[in-house]
């Protein structure tokens, strides 16, 4: 009846082939792709690796998962031949590749041993890209190793976790939180606190934005449970943040990582490029200095502390200053306005632009193709188009350096004639660089295009991973659980049945006559 486990494999296995079968052929038609992977290990504790190709296919860029695959190990050179390996066995063009995208784990990220340098000696212009969305993340994770925010998000985790798992302060919170509409309303329908997640640091903004509108509601239901119940933890986190070290550190730090949040849903898209992904940190890192300068803003931050510190009964001051201080930021200033602003405000901030200019604004040669952009052809003058000929030379047989700057000569004179408004990015500009008119312009603006930006796509290949291997199916092997993610990822396309039983049929003689074999 065909319906055993190997029987159920074997058509599960020929669904996602054909899936991936679909994936692989646009890819080699695009002939030139950026590879992303990660790795995870799934519920039987057996490290998978997520595959996908990031590719233009005519129609606009696409960033596609390929399929699971079981790891041995985790070396760079044992991971660098799996790709390898599996890649070739799905029958992609490896020699195609010309970016590749990984986090920056020793092993992934290596410059001698690493995943990306093996690949590399092997197919040299695969270029690698470490994940700009890890990048933003250890952008805040550094800068909040300042000893002020270090100790106030500390203090924010431990109360949100004391809340979060307790039903009894959960359930004081709630009451108080529907005694309180302002808080309410800022709240935003939220009911819990939200703890501080270890991996998603970018998320910490909202985190830090729920506590702040609950501030009032959390000292008042902290202070209840220890006056009514005895609770001497809640006491103990009460005395923790009702001083006004706290509350001016909660208000800065959350105003400054508010601004992180669109840059890091920006990051995570698979339509966004390595360009986009510069500018929109450029923009975040200029808007960071301008309020570093701002002094109404510091202001307006300072006032909007001390309301809330009055609120609790708290007053504005500053930390006992007796000599020398080793451990803690201790510059003279007359007001506490100017104590906390230069101790801890400008320290943060500072250390933030620091941390995003040295990790999202890396250049790289191959960033010379932005002045083939409409919007930039401007600056496009011989001497540039040079140096982008220079950079992908490799990439344009049958080119020389006369003929490509000639090339960009007309696309320069072509938008100065033409307003490039309606073409901004590299994906909208490729439609007018069509291959027959300007060939080498389009295969530079492609392979820039192709460069990885995130590992988002990989990653959220995982989330499926966890739904269909559960504790349950733990016996589930590699092939059945790759078939089944892309079923579940790709579930809006369409499988054509005709074709999944042919290639059933064929694959060995079988006791039903499935087709006519002629």
């Amino acid at each position: 009846m065909y319906l055993s486990p190997d029987i159920q494999n074997e058509l599960i296995g020929l669904c996602g082939k054909q899936i991936s079968d679909g994936i692989v052929s646009k890819c080699n038609e695009a002939k030139c792709f950026g590879f992303i992977a990660d790795e995870a290990t799934d519920a039987s504790t057996m490290e998978q690796m997520a595959m996908c190709l990031r590719y233009f296919d005519g129609t606009g860029l696409r960033e596609e998962f390929l399929g699971f695959a079981e790891c041995e190990s985790t070396t760079g050179e044992s991971l660098a031949n799996a790709f390898l390996a599996n890649l070739e066995r799905a029958g992609v063009h490896i020699n195609h590749m010309r970016g590749q995208g990984y986090d920056g784990a020793a092993n992934m990220s290596g410059i001698h041993r690493g995943v990306q340098a093996r690949i590399r000696q092997r197919i040299p212009g695969a270029v690698y890209t470490h994940c700009k969305a890890h990048s933003l993340i250890l952008s805040i994770i550094h800068a909040s190793k300042e000893m002020y925010a270090r100790n106030m998000m500390g203090t924010v985790q431990q109360i949100a976790f004391a809340f979060n798992y307790s039903a009894k302060r959960v359930l004081r919170f709630q009451e108080n939180l529907e005694k309180d509409a302002a808080a309410r309303e800022e709240m935003d329908r939220r009911t819990k606190l939200q703890s501080l997640c270890e991996t998603r640091w970018a998320a910490r903004a909202e985190a830090l934005h729920t506590f702040l509108c609950s501030y009032r509601v959390v000292v008042g239901s902290l202070d209840e449970l220890a006056s009514d119940y005895g609770d001497t933890k809640a006491a103990g986190y009460s005395r923790s943040i009702q001083n006004f070290e706290f509350v001016i550190t909660l208000v800065a730090v959350e105003h400054a990582l508010s601004g992180l949040v669109n840059i890091s849903k920006i990051l995570q898209k698979k339509d966004c490029d390595l360009l986009e992904a510069a500018e929109e940190a450029r923009v975040v890192i200029t808007m960071l200095e301008n309020e570093r300068n701002d002094d109404m803003l510091w202001d307006h931050l300072y006032d909007k502390a001390v309301s809330l510190a009055d609120d609790i009964g708290v007053e504005a001051t500053v930390p006992r200053c007796h000599g020398r201080q080793a451990n803690r930021p201790n510059a003279s200033a007359q007001t506490p306005s100017q104590f906390w602003r230069v101790n801890m405000y400008l320290p943060f901030v500072d250390h933030l632009i620091v941390e995003l200019t040295n990790r999202l604004l890396n250049p790289h040669g191959r960033f010379t193709a932005q002045y083939l952009l409409p919007t930039k052809a401007a600056g496009l003058t011989p001497a540039r188009a040079g140096e982008i000929y220079a950079v992908y030379q490799p990439d344009l047989p049958g080119c020389d350096q006369e003929t490509f700057v000639r090339e960009c000569n007309r696309w320069t004179a072509k938008w100065t004639t033409t307003s490039p408004a309606p073409y901004p990015c590299l994906e909208s500009s490729l439609g007018v660089a069509t291959e027959a008119s300007y060939p080498n312009i389009r295969i530079c603006m492609m392979i820039l295009l192709c460069m990885p930006v995130s590992t988002a796509t990989a990653e959220r290949s995982f989330s499926t991973m966890k739904r269909v291997k559960t504790y349950l199916r733990i016996t589930m092997t590699t092939e059945r659980l790759s078939g089944f993610g892309l079923l579940n990822i790709y579930q809006e396309r369409n499988n054509n049945v005709e074709q999944v039983v042919d290639a059933f049929a064929r694959q060995k003689d079988r006791r039903l006559a499935l087709i006519f074999k002629v």
